[in-house]
């Protein structure tokens, strides 16, 4: 069978696992969302209670998808990251993975993950339909939540739960396929790169294939990919210190790196409205003037080794 994105073709798999019934009716996703975001009729997909449980050791259920095509056209280079457009509940990995068991529209998924649990849906080895022109080299992680989310809510308890699943898939693979751990834009997409993206990466790096915006502007990369790396390394990434102070001056070019970033990410989580986009300029400045007001420190707007000090102060203490 010639296996495409597109493929038309593909058989139906029977159930591989035992019967298992719940203590109570599986939560439903937001199948208006689902059928619009995979362009499929979702509203009449049922649930079955039926899975097979982890085997000894696995920390992955399975639930196998309905339909997806069997092997790969092309070795694997990107890791794709998408929202559920679904809640951020312990049970929706598990009804989501069951709605691509039962859907008859053919479409799929490669790992659901909620915060609680991750649910295999299609192997490594087989394509997964999930994000056209990203299926026959992609591997792709459904999170749940919704690509309305800011930065701060895809931080908050719930979503970082989910992450740290997300990571830990993600980390297998950047092991097993060689991955490196790096966003890609639209344009290294296209051009056969290798990394992850999302799947509003995919469709902006091949316009006309679809209107997706998951998981969102306010998806937290460097929180993610720093979990993704800790994951390979075994240990947590070494945090970042204080090593210039940041300054901005109406007129003159903006400070800009990987500390403007940081300190940045560190207002955000701690609810300050600011731009984390790695250059300090005038948000950025506002910001740290509202931080330091609260934190009792000299108020300027510069990001000094004190006001570094006081932010890690406060986010340890948060």
């Amino acid at each position: 069978m010639v296996l495409a994105d597109s493929t038309t073709s593909v058989p139906r798999l029977g159930c591989l696992w035992g019967p298992l019934r719940l203590a109570r009716p599986p939560m439903q996703p937001n199948l208006t969302a689902i059928n619009s975001r995979h362009g499929v009729n979702a509203e009449t997909a049922s649930f079955p209670a039926t899975y097979r449980r982890p085997a000894h050791g696995e920390t992955t259920q399975k639930i196998q998808a309905r339909y997806y095509p069997n092997g790969r056209l092309r070795p694997v280079r990107l890791i794709v990251m998408r929202s559920m457009e679904a809640p951020e509940k312990p049970t929706t990995a598990e009804n989501v993975a069951r709605w691509f068991a039962t859907s008859s529209p053919k479409t799929s998924a490669r790992v659901c993950v909620d915060p609680n649990s991750a649910v295999r849906s299609v192997a490594d080895d087989n394509s997964a339909w999930a994000a056209p022109n990203a299926n026959a080299d992609g591997l792709h992680v459904e999170m749940a939540g919704y690509a309305r989310q800011k930065r701060a809510e895809w931080l908050d308890t719930a979503s970082l739960a989910i992450l740290k699943n997300a990571a830990k898939v993600a980390a297998a693979w950047v092991k097993k396929y060689s991955i490196p751990i790096r966003h890609l834009t639209p344009a290294e997409v296209r051009a056969g790169q290798q990394g992850f993206c999302t799947h509003v990466d995919v469709t902006k790096a091949y316009p006309g294939t679809g209107s997706q915006t998951d998981p969102g502007t306010g998806f937290p990369w460097d929180r993610f990919l720093a979990l993704v790396k800790e994951e390979v390394d075994g240990k947590p990434a070494k945090p970042v210190s204080w090593s210039r102070t940041l300054v901005y001056t109406k007129g003159k070019a903006m400070m800009n790196g990987s500390d403007a970033e940081a300190w940045q990410t560190l207002l955000d989580e701690l609810g300050y409205d600011v731009d984390v986009d790695g250059v300090y300029g005038a948000s950025s400045t506002t910001a740290t003037k509202r931080f330091q007001t609260k934190a009792e420190v000299l108020v300027t707007g510069t990001m000094d080794k004190t006001t570094w000090q006081a932010g890690q102060k406060a986010a340890k203490d948060k």
